[in-house]
């Protein structure tokens, strides 16, 4: 068949083509697994203003197999290479150029993505055979073709959308942030965390009594959620019983979090000062007038920070100078947002235009905290990934404001040490740790 490319020489033909731009998309052995336990079965590869795509087996039962690496040099002559998920592509080939369609989409329209690729015999196989880990071989490679052109066709305008502002940010750094998190995994004990999760089917994502996750990063704040196999690992219950199904694959779970880190993002824009002492007890000082405060005062403190910053600033408080910067900050992002059409991340330089739905002043300063946290976060986990590179410690789980390590003692304690360093950015953020052998933290 004309689209099934297995001979050398069709290869060298198609290499030409792929010289103008193209989309690519990895037909792995199963759809429901975890790339990281999956294998590539084809590559399903459209020229640009095309009429038809192309399909070349790799693994597959009908095939005429091709050398992986031979489509990977394939791949790599693209001028431009298109795909629905960057990340995804990463477990099967390391092109790094290629431009994220549902990243460009959720960046411009922030919303998700929405594809169809059904297909009346694929679904037919996958309801009889779903516990079959290599289904996709067993699949004839014209149903395949098929739904990666129906996908196709339901996407492919987005290649036509102008990259949004901040793209290569989140397309490049991000993305290969969250890929290389994804890697470590968490240690589970296997029986207790399949009763207590109940995820769809622990084979998915579960090998070594590891469990893998995956992030999400097609969210208009750009703040990543994280789940996988109907379990969502950012919000893992707080309850002893489900945290101890988690074990270390290493010596111990430490968790780094950081203290009143919104607040503190949030001061760096206002340019209000905080020291290194907690954030929410400085501003307790100031709330209730005294240098010794309790703990209910304290956790006082930390629900008028939370209602001024995702709320509504007191009024009992509202003539503090810290709210006054607050709300003048809030003011000014809503007077430039109707001024300019936007407002722009400092760091990554994401805009939230006016396509979002909604909007109002306290919305968009929520918005825009999300975005700051999302930012500064990505590249503190980048230099600790860099500095981990060659080390048994790993990171396991990140959360928004606290990172988890799978940490080895053979590393020393100083690993620990340089790593709060690294977070803190030498205490501007500071942080504090726990450790653990399991998730009671």
């Amino acid at each position: 068949m004309f689209y099934i490319v297995e001979q050398e020489e069709k290869l060298d033909n198609l290499s030409k083509l792929v010289k103008l731009g193209c989309y690519v998309d990895v037909i792995s052995n199963n759809d429901y697994y975890h790339p990281g336990l999956s294998s590539t079965i084809a590559v399903y590869i459209r020229m640009l203003n095309s009429k038809h795509g192309y399909i070349i087996p790799i693994d597959h039962d009908e095939g005429l197999n091709v050398d992986k690496d031979r489509v990977y040099e394939l791949l790599l002559k693209a001028s431009k290479l298109y795909t629905l998920d960057k990340k995804n592509l990463l477990y099967h080939f390391n092109l790094q150029g290629a431009i994220d369609l549902s990243l460009v989409y959720s960046m411009t329209k922030y919303d998700r993505l929405e594809y169809s690729k059904d297909n009346s015999t694929i679904n037919h196989f996958y309801n009889k055979y779903r516990e079959f880990k290599d289904i996709n071989k067993i699949i004839p490679l014209a149903k395949l073709y098929e739904s990666c052109e129906k996908l196709y066709d339901s996407i492919h305008e987005v290649i036509e959308y102008e990259l949004p502002f901040g793209f290569d940010f989140y397309n490049q750094t991000a993305t290969n942030v969250f890929y290389l998190i994804e890697q470590t995994g968490l240690g589970i004990y296997y029986d207790a965390y399949k009763e207590l999760f109940n995820p769809r089917d622990i084979k998915y994502n579960t090998v070594d009594n590891k469990v893998l996750t995956s992030y999400n990063l097609y969210n208009a704040t750009s703040r990543p959620t994280n789940s996988f196999n109907s379990v969502n690992y950012a919000a893992i219950p707080k309850t002893t019983q489900h945290r101890k199904s988690f074990k270390p694959t290493n010596d111990f779970y430490v968790e780094f979090d950081f203290d009143g880190y919104h607040l503190r993002l949030l001061a760096e824009q206002i340019d209000f000062e905080l020291s290194s002492e907690s954030a929410h007890k400085k501003l307790a000082k100031l709330y209730f007038g005294k240098d010794e405060i309790t703990d209910e005062e304290y956790n006082q403190a930390k629900q008028i920070n939370f209602q001024a910053i995702y709320g509504k600033i007191p009024d009992e408080h509202k003539d503090l100078e810290i709210f006054q910067k607050i709300q003048s900050f809030i003011d000014h992002l809503w007077v430039e947002f109707g001024g300019l059409g936007f407002v722009e991340n400092p760091h990554s330089r994401k805009r939230f235009t006016e396509k979002l739905k909604d909007m109002h002043a306290q919305k968009l300063m929520n918005y825009m905290m999300q975005s700051l946290e999302t930012s500064r976060n990505v590249l503190i986990l980048k230099e600790v990934l860099r500095y981990l590179k060659d080390k048994q410690t790993k990171i396991a789980l990140y959360t928004y404001d606290a990172i988890l390590f799978d940490f080895s003692k053979e590393d020393g304690k100083e690993t620990l040490q340089d790593i709060e360093k690294i977070m803190s950015e030498d205490n501007k953020y500071p942080v504090k740790f726990k450790f653990s052998k399991d998730l009671v933290l």
